[in-house]
């Protein structure tokens, strides 16, 4: 990416009587700043922004991870189907030790760099300095948004899980997921935030990466999907 500096609010340019102070610049090419200039930027927009030191994520394994900075393309994924809306802390602290593992295959880290809960709060998952591991065979460059919720369609998928899905919803037991508004908007505004930081042309479903459909992904289930159709548009990004 080219050495240029955006303006950006940072913690420290906020005057004692609560007036914003003057804004300074910080050099993309900068990548603490960076980051750091992104969870202002996301507090700055009213939103929530919780740091990994606040949902008490594990330690990370950064000898074995690989840097990553010119961010092209946003993958959205959804927790998967044993999850609900719930506490956005406890999903990720479990979903990191899922991950992490403790086999040699497992992840260094928490896979996705940002996790949204259903509150629409904004959660620090992966550092945005390192490679992801959420897009199998195909991360370089993708930056992975995980929503903490269940967004298939009862029945969607192949397995047994789906079948029981299926006759539930058959029975009336089981309800089509909706995207909550909180989550939605907030949604929009870190796309649009992380579009200020990083030359982003690219945003798709989990499944829709080159490679994905072979392996049976249905990530980010038929309401996640619908949700980055509906986001594409307004945005003018493109599909992977």
């Amino acid at each position: 990416m080219a050495d240029y500096t955006i303006q950006h609010w940072t913690s420290g340019q906020t005057a004692s009587d609560g007036e914003e102070a003057e804004a300074i610049y910080i050099s993309v090419n900068n990548r603490a700043a960076t980051r750091q200039a992104i969870i202002n930027r996301v507090r700055h927009a009213s939103m929530n922004f919780v740091e990994r030191s606040d949902w008490a994520a594990h330690k990370n394994r950064a000898p074995r991870m690989h840097d990553d900075w010119n961010y092209t393309k946003i993958a959205l994924h959804h927790a998967g189907r044993s999850f609900t809306c719930g506490p956005g802390a406890l999903q990720l602290q479990d979903i990191q030790e899922m991950q992490m593992g403790r086999v040699a295959a497992s992840s260094d880290d928490i896979g996705y760099h940002y996790a949204l809960d259903c509150f629409g709060n904004v959660f620090e998952g992966r550092d945005i300095r390192f490679k992801g591991e959420h897009v199998h065979n195909y991360n370089t460059g993708v930056v992975g948004i995980v929503l903490l919720e269940n967004m298939t369609d009862p029945g969607e998928g192949h397995d047994g899980v789906a079948k029981v899905t299926k006759l539930l919803d058959l029975m009336g037991l089981k309800q089509k997921p909706q995207v909550p508004e909180n989550q939605k908007s907030s949604l929009a505004t870190f796309i649009a935030i992380l579009q200020d930081f990083f030359h982003i042309t690219t945003l798709g479903g989990h499944r829709e990466f080159p490679g994905q459909l072979g392996e049976g992904k249905i990530c980010p289930g038929n309401a996640g999907l619908a949700l980055v159709n509906e986001m594409r548009k307004s945005t003018g990004l493109r599909a992977p």
